[in-house]
């Protein structure tokens, strides 16, 4: 009791932050008393909020930074890369035509010349040289023919006519042949 007999005016100023927050001429320039304390805390939490936003952006930005990479090539670098593409076009190119000449001067196949390693035409050359004494028979030998190959219709020879069973055909084929038998 005695707090509220000795201070009227205590009470007074208890009640006027709650009149000021709901008048709000008052509070922001009315002559009376400002609430500083109320006016600081609003201050505050919008610096809060905005420093909040600014910290949201920053992170975003980050993030799309991360995800866009590297950026695109300069023009150098992409210049640098397409005339090595294109030596590498045109190495690819002389080398396919060096194969084909060789393999054309051989008598080899193209394929077994583009596997040799020469890099110019002298080495290539020898090497596929090499290749085909080793895959080319040197002479003696008759060729076989191909199984399951007919041969070619002739004359026969005397030992195939002599082989024919039939009497009939036999004697047939010694009279068209008869200079075999002479």
């Amino acid at each position: 009791m005695e707090n509220a007999d000795q201070d009227p005016a205590g009470q007074q100023a208890q009640a006027d932050p709650q009149q000021a927050a709901t008048d709000p001429q008052q509070a922001h320039g009315g002559s009376e008393g400002k609430d500083y304390k109320a006016l600081y805390e609003d201050a505050v939490k919008e610096s809060r909020k905005w420093e909040k936003r600014s910290k949201d952006n920053l992170e975003q930005l980050n993030a799309l930074k991360q995800s866009q990479g590297k950026p695109d090539p300069t023009i150098e670098e992409r210049l640098a890369a397409l005339e090595k593409e294109n030596g590498d076009l045109k190495a690819a190119s002389a080398r396919a035509k060096l194969v084909d000449s060789v393999a054309k001067a051989t008598g080899l196949d193209r394929a077994i010349v583009a596997t040799l390693s020469g890099a110019d035409e002298e080495s290539l050359t020898e090497q596929a040289e090499a290749i085909a004494a080793i895959a080319k028979p040197q002479g003696g030998a008759p060729r076989v023919p191909e199984a399951g190959q007919k041969q070619k219709p002739g004359k026969p020879s005397k030992k195939d006519i002599l082989g024919i069973e039939d009497k009939k055909e036999r004697m047939a084929a010694i009279a068209a042949n008869i200079d075999l038998f002479k």
